[in-house]
């Protein structure tokens, strides 16, 4: 018997509330720092371990929306999300002094780490178009984000902190009005779902010796889903968290580094502006490539150009070479980033959505969280040397892991 047509979200308003809610992530954290050393007279320790707690408090965000998202109800809970995240950011308009700054900036990060693991499990639901590609789509809006909040954040940081957060927080309230007027659609994967032409095309891409896709049934009626966690994903976690790790390098120490070479602040921040402009403008060709090839290949070949660039900085003292060379990163990093979570899509049943995109974030911000600290540890001794042969060979080995397991038709599932 034919099912019941069921309402779908469409992707353009998934897009949309990921613009608002990138732009407005975009416009906190580049000042949070600033803010805590140079108006609340904070030392730089205690940012640190202030983005520290928020790092943790992104991961905590990203477990329990997943765990939201598959055991309880998807639309009330990025309402919920939503809803932390603009009280949080509204408030910090008329409170941000010291500690309570410290306190709204954790609630803050909470919001925003369920909001993005929400976001990303919506993502796996919308029908008619390759995942893959929803994912590919995703990435470039986050990029324009990063781009248009980067921009607010020069023109307005002057003008006060609070003039920022209170933008910020109307970015929320449009994620919210948006969230709450389109959002409440069927996340059931079993409902109706038809796997589009392209969807099917691509499935004919991957190899038997590539395609991992985890035999993992679906509940039976009663059973809670549970994310089970198999060789290949544990290889995918490691990626993960060293890739981002080795990415917080050039958001935290590398402006140091490039200081002592003679590379000015300001060349630094250009470095940022171009590297979004990059992925907007080329997102799309890098993915054309990407689509037709299997997750493996498009993953691992990332991941090795991404090293390559970490090796390079040995051997560079000019900007022209420090763009070349970051432009390479760049590159590595749009074959691969935006390919992941569609990868961990694939290789998970629809009934754990939620938890394996979870799991994706969580991967993130644990990477985001240890990159600072490991830096500084290396930058403090002066190991710079060290720092970037340790992330390429790291980066390297588990490229390797990777690209074993991804072969190994019967990848062990873990208890």
């Amino acid at each position: 018997m034919a099912r019941t047509a069921v309402k779908k979200l469409n992707e353009k308003w998934l897009l949309l509330a990921n613009l608002a809610a990138n732009t407005g992530h975009a416009m906190i954290w580049p000042v949070t720092t600033l803010h805590m050393t140079l108006s609340l007279g904070q030392t730089l320790t205690t940012s640190g371990l202030v983005l520290l707690v928020a790092a943790l408090m992104n991961v905590l965000g990203s477990f329990i929306a997943g765990q939201l998202f598959d055991r309880w109800k998807a639309y009330p809970s990025l309402l919920i999300a939503s809803a932390i995240a603009f009280c949080s950011v509204t408030t910090l308009f008329f409170y941000n002094g010291w500690p309570v700054f410290a306190f709204l900036i954790w609630l803050t990060s909470i919001g925003l780490g369920s909001v993005t693991t929400l976001l990303n499990a919506y993502a796996t639901t919308v029908t008619g178009k390759n995942t893959r590609v929803v994912f590919n789509n995703m990435y470039i809006v986050l990029n324009v984000g990063v781009v248009l909040g980067t921009l607010v954040v020069g023109y307005l940081f002057d003008y006060g902190f609070s003039w920022l957060m209170l933008i910020a927080g109307l970015l929320y309230l449009t994620l919210g009005i948006v969230v709450a007027i389109f959002f409440n659609v069927d996340t059931d994967p079993v409902a109706g779902d038809v796997l589009p032409e392209e969807e099917a095309d691509n499935q004919s891409v991957l190899s038997d010796e590539s395609q991992v896709v985890e035999t993992v049934s679906e509940p039976l009626s009663g059973q809670r889903p549970k994310l089970k966690f198999t060789a290949l994903l544990i290889w995918i976690a490691a990626f993960l968290l060293l890739m981002y790790l080795s990415y917080m390098l050039w958001e935290t120490v590398m402006a140091t580094y490039l200081h002592r070479i003679g590379i000015s602040t300001a060349h630094y921040a250009n470095l940022w502006v171009l590297n979004g402009l990059t992925i907007i403008v080329f997102q799309k060709m890098i993915s054309n490539w990407a689509n037709k090839r299997n997750y493996a290949i498009s993953v691992i070949a990332g991941g090795l150009i991404f090293a390559l660039s970490f090796l390079l900085m040995l051997f560079v003292d000019q900007f022209w070479q420090i763009v070349l060379v970051f432009e390479l990163l760049t590159v590595g990093e749009m074959l691969a980033s935006p390919q992941v979570p569609a990868w961990v899509a694939q290789v998970t049943p629809k009934s754990v959505s939620g938890q394996a995109q979870g799991f994706v974030g969580m991967m993130i911000s644990t990477g985001r969280m240890l990159g600072p600290v490991y830096g500084g540890i290396m930058l403090d001794h002066g190991w710079f040397a060290g720092l970037f042969l340790s992330v390429f060979v790291g980066m390297v080995l588990v490229n390797i892991g990777l690209y074993f397991v991804s072969k190994n038709k019967k990848v062990a599932q873990a208890d």
